[in-house]
């Protein structure tokens, strides 16, 4: 299976898949790698990957020969010289970086080769820029948009006017994409005053004293950063947004975006006085039912009832998987509930696979201890230092029908477990929320080594959530495999694959009864995976 990964590095000649495309048939069906693509990838792979240890000079000549030896081959198919081009151009980028860094290393006891790497690296990232124009003008133009109207009368653009048509075109359908994404969001939400910086910078206070910070790639997509923190995934923000500095004709990158500090999550932890005593009395609670000597052993009950009441889902990576580059992302600090936590690093509550014995499996029951021996007048001290005053718990947010999920997503797993274990209803965390992708490619969303089946299989389980209103867009297909342009998705699990959504419809289930119900999904085929399959593929 690496071969043929490697392989897929490199358009074939045989049929003139582009890169990481898999090879076809004449017509049009996916076949295993062409045995010509197989032996063209391990020479270049030889050549300019692996030749690590050889100078760039002969790196060099031994790409330039193997160029050569492809400009005579006319048997692929039209289309294979643009094609080639673009494998060339990578190659060549790859060898001018090396050729910067050695040059660097060789002067190094006599110069300072800084200027010799950078200058390199530098022609370097504009060659592999020349090779993503390259590729998209030839291979793939209706996937990449352009600005037609600054192409207009231009026969033969410049690469800069063909980059810049670029990112305008980006642009215009972001904003055309997001558009239709705020239709389906029909209840009212909180009112937010907001900020969006010519840099992609976000900042904005919702009327109840909520602070979000974050980036969008245009001003357009601030409202949508805003959404994912709304109480559930049908509330549209009711914004008003103020303009710092002028609009960019490309999407902002967002590389310096403001993110929650220390502070933000110390004013969220005390504004909401409810949370805070809802928490304290179920802590002085347990505090009266549980004796001090039998902690250990009523921690580690509770524990083994948890992990079969209410087992972790699998980790939310649907949105990371997808090919498509970031627009949007936000973060803010809230009480959220603990039972709505669904992962939490550790997939068995109270296991810790650490090398340090002191956070192992022993520190529930320490931590347990510690927390339910505290003086009751001193337990809002006690979570508040725990809680905000130490780096917080990290929470990615994953909106629904009637409220959010959440999985733990850097530090906090400890504290996690404990409350979720102790059965405490809220904690302080610091959120972040990423957008979902416009795009889903099913080959990202499944595991393509179940073969062709599968693939078919989720193809037609989208179309399913489409006619039954459960999402909104459209699908199309390269080849077998279904492409989907997405608008909206009140329950977002719904599109990954059958152990993703039948594990996140019981967690929902449990933590918002009916919800998935009210959107319009029979209560049986929430039972299990093979409920949920017999449903949705009928």
């Amino acid at each position: 299976m690496a071969a043929d990964w490697d392989a897929l590095d490199f358009t074939c000649p045989r049929c003139a898949a582009a890169r990481t495309k898999a090879c076809t048939t004449k017509d049009g069906r996916p076949r295993p790698t062409h045995l010509a693509r197989r032996l063209t990838s391990m020479l270049l792979q030889l050549a300019v990957r692996r030749g690590q240890g050889q100078p760039p000079t002969e790196r060099a000549q031994i790409v330039r020969s193997l160029t050569a030896i492809q400009e005579a081959d006319t048997s692929a198919r039209e289309g294979y010289l643009w094609r080639q081009a673009t494998d060339e151009l990578f190659l060549w980028e790859q060898v001018v970086a090396a050729a910067g860094r050695h040059a660097a290393d060789a002067v190094e006891g006599h110069l300072d080769g800084d200027e010799l790497r950078d200058g390199a690296q530098q022609a370097a990232r504009r060659i592999d820029e020349a090779r993503q124009l390259v590729h998209e003008w030839q291979g793939e133009r209706a996937e990449y948009p352009l600005d037609e109207e600054l192409l207009e009368g231009v026969l033969r653009p410049a690469p800069s006017l063909l980059a810049r048509a670029r990112r305008r075109g980006d642009l215009g359908r972001l904003r055309t994409d997001l558009a239709r994404r705020l239709v389906h969001l029909d209840k009212p939400g909180g009112i937010w005053e907001a900020t969006w910086h010519s840099d992609g910078a976000l900042s904005a206070h919702r009327d109840d004293g909520s602070c979000v910070r974050g980036w969008s790639a245009t001003p357009d997509a601030a409202e949508h950063v805003l959404q994912a923190f709304e109480a559930t995934s049908r509330h549209r923000p009711q914004i008003t947004l103020a303009l710092h500095g002028e609009q960019p004709e490309a999407p902002a990158a967002g590389d310096d975006a403001p993110s929650i500090e220390q502070a933000d999550v110390l004013r969220a932890f005390d504004a909401d006085r409810a949370a805070l005593d809802a928490t304290v009395a179920a802590i002085t609670q347990l505090q009266r039912e549980w004796p001090e000597p039998e902690i250990t052993d009523r921690v580690r009950a509770a524990a083994a009832q948890l992990q079969t009441s209410a087992p972790q889902s699998p980790y939310f990576t649907l949105y990371s998987r997808q090919p498509e580059h970031d627009w949007a992302a936000g973060e803010s600090a809230a009480w959220v509930r603990t039972d709505a936590i669904v992962h939490a690093i550790d997939t068995v509550w109270g296991h810790f696979d650490r090398s340090e014995a002191s956070r192992g499996p022993s520190w529930i029951p320490r931590a347990a201890r510690e927390l339910l021996t505290t003086e009751p007048e001193e337990l809002a001290a006690f979570l508040r230092h725990h809680l905000a005053e130490e780096p917080p718990v990290t929470l990615g947010v994953i909106n629904g029908p009637a409220g959010p999920l959440y999985n733990v997503s850097s530090g906090g797993a400890h504290r996690t477990h404990l409350f979720r274990i102790l059965g405490l209803p809220r904690m302080i965390a610091k959120l972040y929320a990423r957008i979902p992708p416009r795009r889903f490619d099913v080959a990202r969303v499944i595991d393509t080594a179940k073969g062709m089946t599968e693939v078919e299989r989720a193809g037609r389980g989208w179309h399913t959530l489409l006619e039954r209103g459960l999402i909104h867009g459209s699908i199309r297909y390269q080849g077998a495999f279904a492409m989907l342009d997405l608008d909206h998705a009140p329950a977002p699990w719904l599109l990954g694959d059958a152990a993703l959504a039948s594990s996140y419809n019981t967690a929902y289930e449990r933590v918002y009864p009916g919800a998935l119900s009210a959107l319009g999904i029979p209560t049986a085929a929430l039972a299990d995976r093979k409920a949920w399959e017999q449903w949705l593929y009928g």
